[in-house]
């Protein structure tokens, strides 16, 4: 057998021997391949060094013939303190006494003097390989224990005997349901069942049991006053030595707290749908009432403008008429009269002719005044309209920004930004609507026209 050196490192002996030369020699071997090692020269010693190191020593090696204590008094002694450390004796004396007192101290083992060192490096690699597997599962089980208790104090444990009758139940679950534990020992598991679940889900982790195969899903269970709770539901099975059944272990996470707030958030996310969809009819009511509002006063504009249109060309025809009238009364006087005569009729006529033409440029320009104050007036009104629809449509914007980023995803968003950009677009196409009117308006009294006016009055 091979010595693994790095599990003898682990060991810490105490090696008791009253021979001074092989005390010497052996522990100077002895502490190449062991991690510590105390000495001790008789039984007494020996018995001294162990209650003082007693955590620290892993095996004791011990002649048995010793002054003052022999190996097995002494070994007595440390049997009422420690039951289970190993000891192995090393004698001259091969006497049944001395291996009958040994095996009922429960020596590991019996060796012959003079010592065979390869054999005692073997039972020693032997006895450390046992020990540190032992240290091993000793750990693990340490650590299932953790891992017990973390489940245990989170989750709600529920076991079970091979024919799915409760024998336990943790603290968590008798909090959570309020039941004793008392009135459920003996129960069979489908008593927690609640009306709302299938019963064939109890079917279902029953045939998965007796299978030796888990079972996960969701369960909702009774409490003792007539509620529930639901639960995400781990069932595993515990088997015997021979892989036979003997149970299930049932783990639990209850979920109905988060449960009951995601139906809150739905709750909120449909009332708040609900506003939304309110408000963006009442942003669509207002936006139509705006709408029709600037219709309207686009219309009073066209009856405006075509009002001043027909006032200018009005206008127009008594100036040309006044001319012609001029032109006939030039004709009718020729030129037989005298030039003195000529002059006072030039002169009389001249002068009714400036003065309706001072009458009829003040008109024309208190009209092009009223065309541009009226232009002016709704050019503006044309713009706060346009502004406050931008402003509406910025707030629905960020209405919807903060609702999304409140609940997450809301399934109609898309379809209300839609409307928003659809909003948007039509009040962006009613202010064009406005500019191409504004523009017909200055084309209606553009500088040409009110230059040609003023040039017939001269």
């Amino acid at each position: 057998m091979a010595i693994n050196k790095e599990v003898l490192k682990r060991l810490k002996a105490l090696y008791i021997e009253d021979d001074d030369t092989i005390r010497k020699e052996l522990s100077a071997l002895l502490s190449n391949f062991f991690g510590k090692i105390y000495i001790a020269k008789d039984g007494k010693d020996g018995l001294e060094q162990y209650l003082k190191n007693s955590d620290d020593i892993d095996v004791i090696i011990s002649d048995i013939n010793m002054p003052y204590l022999t190996g097995i008094e002494m070994v007595k002694k440390i049997r009422e303190i420690n039951k289970k450390v190993p000891v192995i004796f090393t004698t001259a004396y091969s006497d049944n006494q001395f291996l009958a007192d040994a095996i009922k101290l429960k020596v590991y083992e019996y060796i012959i003097k003079p010592i065979d060192i390869r054999n005692l490096l073997v039972v020693l690699n032997e006895l450390a390989t046992i020990l540190y597997q032992e240290e091993l599962i000793n750990k693990q089980t340490l650590e299932l224990e953790k891992f017990k208790d973390v489940i245990d104090t989170n989750n709600i444990v529920i076991k079970t005997d091979e024919n799915m009758n409760i024998v336990y139940v943790n603290e968590l679950f008798c909090k959570t349901t309020e039941f004793l534990k008392e009135e459920l020992i003996g129960k069979e598991l489908s008593f927690l069942r609640h009306n709302d679940t299938d019963i064939k889900i109890y079917k279902d982790i029953y045939e998965s049991v007796e299978v030796n195969k888990q079972w996960k899903g969701r369960i909702k269970n009774i409490t003792k006053e007539g509620g529930y709770y639901v639960s995400d539901t781990y069932i595993i099975t515990t088997t015997n030595d021979n892989n036979q059944v003997t149970g299930s272990i049932c783990v639990q996470n209850d979920i109905t707290d988060e449960l009951n707030k995601k139906r809150e958030i739905q709750k909120a996310l449909i009332k708040d749908k609900g506003d939304i969809f309110i408000k963006s009819k009442a942003g669509s009511a207002e936006q139509t009432v705006t709408i029709n509002n600037l219709r309207y006063d686009i219309e009073e504009l066209k009856t405006t403008v075509k009002k001043l249109k027909a006032e200018r060309d009005k206008s127009l025809y008594k100036i040309d008429n006044l001319n012609k009238e001029n032109k006939k009364l030039r004709s009718e006087l020729g030129y037989q009269k005298s030039i003195e005569q000529k002059n006072k009729l030039d002169n009389a006529f001249t002068l009714k002719a400036s003065k309706e033409n001072v009458d009829l440029k003040i008109q024309v320009k208190k009209l092009n005044a009223k065309i541009e104050d009226t232009v002016e007036f709704y050019e503006k009104k044309c713009k706060q309209l346009e502004v406050n629809a931008q402003m509406e449509i910025e707030d629905l914007e960020q209405e919807l920004h903060d609702i999304k980023t409140k609940l997450g995803k809301i399934d109609n968003a898309e379809m209300m930004t839609q409307k928003i950009e659809y909003w948007k677009e039509k009040a962006k196409s009613e202010s064009k609507r406005a500019e191409k009117m504004e523009k017909e308006i200055m084309k209606s009294s553009d500088k040409s026209l009110m230059d040609k006016i003023f040039s017939l009055t001269k």
